[in-house]
């Protein structure tokens, strides 16, 4: 049966009404140049097969330097009625397409009401787990380098394990995904569900200040139904005639069952000091993992470095090849003033062995190096 939410917010979102006021356009960007080690222009790793043996095909890093660059542009709009509640949208140009929906729904960019009642948001924006636990702090670097400081959350529809595209989670109805939030005295919950309406997500944190630093503490439950995911359709190679030719290998569906999530943080500011950490769980009818991370800031004039370490405590079943990898990074950053800085990392990727598949992946230093700019 599915789980049905948000009765009431469906109401409230409805009562718009009237002309609308105080409506507005504004363009937003940012871009970056550097070098980058190891890594593509997305700042993921950049693996190449080394070596199979014994049926197992050992993956390491391609250890080259190259150049990295990219330019974005998207628009914020905003919007209020007679009667107070605003409204708005934001979406990014190359995303133009995800934003429109079309027959899949909206994949890109988001959509939101708010007033008195909360604020409602639909579209690819975080589940409720996601809105109050958070990230590892204490990336800093050019590119993300694969922003592996990122919590895994199955509500977010993306994959556990790195670039390598391990599906565990990747739920393709996880998007548009709709949110509902409600905000006072620095208390906070969230609700939220997918596409389909079939899994609910739940948020709770609070904020405030302490001692002349802030804290904010969060926590998170996600219950999802089974899904199904398609890997990409791959090529193999075979000897005809003497000759080496590529055979085309149809997609694989896989079915996730469904299962459930908890996550939990803590983290706040003193001075010139910041750190969190984060911990989650995550159980799939015996495909598991649990993750800690921690990270810190600290900023000394126009600077600012960071660390991070992420550590996969425990993986299960299929995800067992990721059972105690870790990853870990340094970071930092030196404002220019006006919108730039400069930037940099390096991180140790996580590795994966072999259990549960036929591939090993070594693990990968990556590292980059240049200037971040916002408009």
């Amino acid at each position: 049966m599915k789980k049905v939410l948000f009765a009431t917010t469906a109401t409230a979102a409805l009562a718009l009404g009237g002309m609308a006021s105080a409506q507005g356009i504004s363009l937003f960007g940012d871009a970056r140049l550097g070098l980058g080690y190891n890594i593509r222009n997305d700042g993921t790793a950049d693996l190449e097969a080394k070596s199979t043996s014994g049926g197992v095909t050992t993956i390491d890093g391609t250890d080259d330097l190259r150049a990295v660059s990219r330019v974005r542009f998207g628009v914020n709009m905003t919007g209020e009625t007679n009667s107070g509640i605003t409204f708005g949208a934001t979406i990014r140009a190359d995303n133009a397409q995800g934003g429109q929906g079309g027959t899949l729904g909206q994949t890109a960019g988001n959509v939101f009401v708010s007033g008195s009642f909360g604020t409602l948001t639909l579209g690819d924006t975080n589940g409720a787990d996601e809105q109050w636990v958070g990230d590892t702090p204490g990336n800093l670097s050019l590119t993300g380098l694969g922003d592996l400081n990122e919590t895994f959350f199955i509500s977010n529809g993306g994959s556990f394990g790195d670039d390598v595209s391990n599906d565990f989670a990747a739920n393709p109805d996880a998007r548009p995904t709709i949110r509902y939030d409600f905000e006072i005295a620095g208390f906070g919950l969230s609700l939220s569900s997918n596409k389909t309406l079939s899994d609910v997500g739940v948020g709770a944190g609070y904020a405030g200040d302490f001692s002349g630093g802030t804290f904010q503490i969060g926590l998170g439950y996600y219950d999802y139904e089974s899904f199904d995911t398609v890997g990409p359709a791959t090529t193999t190679t075979t000897v005809i005639n003497g000759v080496t030719v590529l055979v085309p290998v149809a997609a694989v569906t896989s079915s996730t069952p469904g299962g459930n999530q908890y996550s939990a943080s803590i983290g706040g500011t003193f001075g010139d000091f910041g750190g969190g950490v984060v911990y989650t769980n995550a159980d799939s009818d015996g495909d598991s993992f649990t993750t800690v991370g921690v990270g810190g800031t600290y900023g000394f004039g126009d600077f600012t470095v960071g660390a991070y370490w992420v550590g996969i405590t425990s993986a299960d079943g299929d995800l067992s090849g990721f059972d105690g990898k870790n990853a870990y990074g340094l970071s930092g950053a030196y404002d220019l003033g006006g919108g730039a800085q400069v930037a940099g990392g390096i991180q140790q990727n996580f590795g994966r062995d072999a259990e549960g598949g036929p591939t090993k992946v070594d693990s990968v230093t990556v590292a980059d190096f240049g200037i971040k700019m916002s408009f």
